[in-house]
């Protein structure tokens, strides 16, 4: 799955180039179409609004839960995002997941509300660092797609 990482250095350290001998789990197409499709929409018109980019489409998916503690905590909860940029062709992965957010804060406590927008910021930033060339698809300011 992973097939390397970058150190405090910057160099990127490979550790297996080799494909996994299982196979997929789904087909290439009805992935694709989950990233270009479901995942995207998610992003355009559901729950992870805040984590869209001006620039490229992202995709993603957001989740909030109530924390168990030997039942579950009516008032405390983790909430994450997942996503990625640019749909066409992925180049920067991130998960977000933050336990306990602030609602003193006044924003809610929705992966949508707390961990989307930081997950927007974190690719925007990657993204940019990667010299990642803007996406013809993405979302722009008139509303377009």
């Amino acid at each position: 799955i992973v097939k390397g990482v970058v150190d405090a250095a910057n160099n990127v350290q490979q550790i297996n180039g080799q494909a996994s001998p299982a196979g997929y789990i789904i087909s290439p197409e009805v992935a694709n179409w989950l990233v270009r499709n479901a995942l995207t929409a998610t992003v355009t018109e559901g729950t992870g609004k805040e984590a869209a980019l001006d620039d490229w489409q992202v995709f993603g998916k957001t989740g909030t839960a109530n924390i168990a503690s030997g039942g579950y905590e009516e008032s405390n909860y983790v909430t994450a995002f997942v996503g990625g940029a640019p749909a066409e062709k992925p180049k920067v992965i991130v998960l977000v997941s933050i336990r306990k957010p602030n609602k003193s804060l006044g924003i809610g406590y929705s992966g949508g509300r707390v961990a989307a927008p930081v997950a927007g910021k974190i690719l925007e930033r990657t993204l940019r660092y990667l010299g990642v060339k803007p996406d013809t698809n993405a979302e722009t300011d008139e509303g377009g797609v």
